[in-house]
């Protein structure tokens, strides 16, 4: 139930297996909140958000080789993330023959910290990659910026360095998400192997990449897929799931059934089963954070970077789609500013975020001035991720219920991962382990 990057994982696990699978989604095509669809003017895919992910991203690497869609993505050799202010630009860039000290000269060179700064960030570097956090439960607790002040990382370090990276990956700032989330970044995406940093992103639109070439592979292996038609409820018999009871009427009956629906969909669907009081509880105490896409179409070139990073300026970062997705050869320009956690703006009419945005960039880049925007669009996802503030991660519940034929998935899930792309589909595949444990 669910067709976004958990259920596709979770049904192609099974299938692999030899299970006779059938994948519900509401929607009419597959990928969850990992899609794309067309835009009538340019008629070019529009992503619903600016997705990328890291070389440490193992399980999503994995899926998008099963899929045959790894082709259609680009990935560095090793991180590389260009940096600006107001007066100056730098690079977060992996040097990969240093091993595991491949973003030491970056650090050395870095304009957007003195050298006290580099310093004491270099010392809690150091702290980061020798903190156990399996022993240190407490760091779940505890925000990111009152561990990051705790060890000696002033306002500037905080905002210059460690929100650059921490904003993107989470879904929320240093001074809301916990010390173990953040830890956890820094550790397996920064202190990791030069690949492991690698930033990469698709080529193609999100739909393209995820949701079609891996329907077309669930039926190839023989999945049945119901699209178009959602989950009404369950019906129970024994504090079993008996059926599940379809949108159009219809009902389904399994031995089996894996929710990779949204936990806030999950939580109204079993309120009403025994024993899920817990669940249902933590599901609702779950917060979620938003982001923001700006879709902006130029007459010309205005930028020459794959996508920048910026601090000094409400824009977070920006991507050059003409670059990412290989149509260079156009004289237009199609630029995605993204903004995630956008409480800021989420509840701004779109017409003034275009009118803002479009200014700024024409501050930011000069070539902006003389161009004329013929195209805007702004997309927003108001329940994007779940927050990763303190104390969430109790709240997530693993892929057991106690109904025994009932298994979860979804990246809110205890994936050990915060909600990415990467938890999405680790928790489909430890949903899919747990079925193929019982049988």
């Amino acid at each position: 139930m669910g067709g976004g990057l958990a259920g596709m994982s979770a049904a192609l696990s099974l299938l692999e297996k030899g299970f006779d699978v059938t994948l519900v989604e509401r929607r009419p095509f597959l990928g969850g909140r990992v899609f794309s669809f067309q835009d009538p003017e340019t008629g070019l895919e529009v992503d619903n958000g600016q997705h990328v992910f890291l070389g440490c991203c193992s399980y999503y690497i994995r899926y998008l080789k099963l899929i045959g869609s790894y082709v259609n993505t680009h990935i560095q050799e090793g991180m590389n993330i260009e940096v600006v202010s107001e007066s100056k630009k730098g690079a977060l860039r992996s040097r990969p023959f240093w091993g595991r000290l491949h973003l030491l000269p970056a650090f050395i060179r870095y304009p957007h910290l003195s050298f006290t700064e580099k310093l004491l960030a270099a010392y809690c570097l150091l702290k980061i990659r020798f903190t156990n956090r399996s022993k240190q439960l407490s760091l779940d607790n505890e925000s990111a910026y009152d561990w990051f002040r705790k060890n000696m990382q002033s306002e500037r370090i905080i905002k210059n360095l460690w929100n650059v990276i921490i904003l993107p990956a989470l879904n929320d700032g240093v001074r809301n998400v916990s010390a173990d989330m953040a830890l956890m970044v820094l550790q397996d995406g920064i202190l990791g192997t030069p690949a492991a940093s690698s930033v990469g992103y698709s080529k193609v639109g999100l739909t393209t990449l995820n949701g079609d070439p891996a329907g077309a592979l669930i039926e190839a292996n023989g999945g049945k897929m119901r699209l178009g038609v959602g989950v009404r409820n369950f019906n129970m018999c024994n504090d079993l799931v008996k059926s599940v009871v379809l949108s159009d009427g219809t009902t389904i009956q399994a031995d089996t059934y894996i929710s990779a629906l949204p936990h806030r969909v999950l939580s109204k669907l079993i309120s009403v089963v025994p024993n899920m009081e817990e669940i249902v509880s933590n599901l609702e105490t779950l917060e979620e954070s938003p982001i923001i896409g700006i879709h902006l179409w130029y007459d010309r070139q205005i930028m020459d970077e794959d996508f920048l990073a910026f601090i000094d300026s409400p824009i977070q970062f920006v991507f050059n789609k003409n670059s990412n997705q290989d149509t260079t050869g156009s004289s237009n320009q199609y630029i995605c500013i993204s903004l995630s956690g956008a409480w800021e703006y989420i509840d701004v009419p779109k017409d003034d975020l275009i009118e803002r945005f479009t200014r700024e960039m024409t501050r930011l880049f000069p070539r902006a001035m003389e161009a004329v925007v013929v195209r805007a669009l702004v997309v927003k996802e108001r329940s994007a991720t779940i927050r990763c503030i303190p104390g969430h991660y109790k709240l997530r519940p693993g892929q057991v219920t106690p109904v025994p034929n009932l298994f979860l998935a979804g990246d809110w899930t205890d994936t050990g991962w915060p909600a990415t792309m990467e938890g999405a589909v680790r928790s489909g595949i430890l949903a899919a382990d747990q079925v193929i444990s019982i049988t």
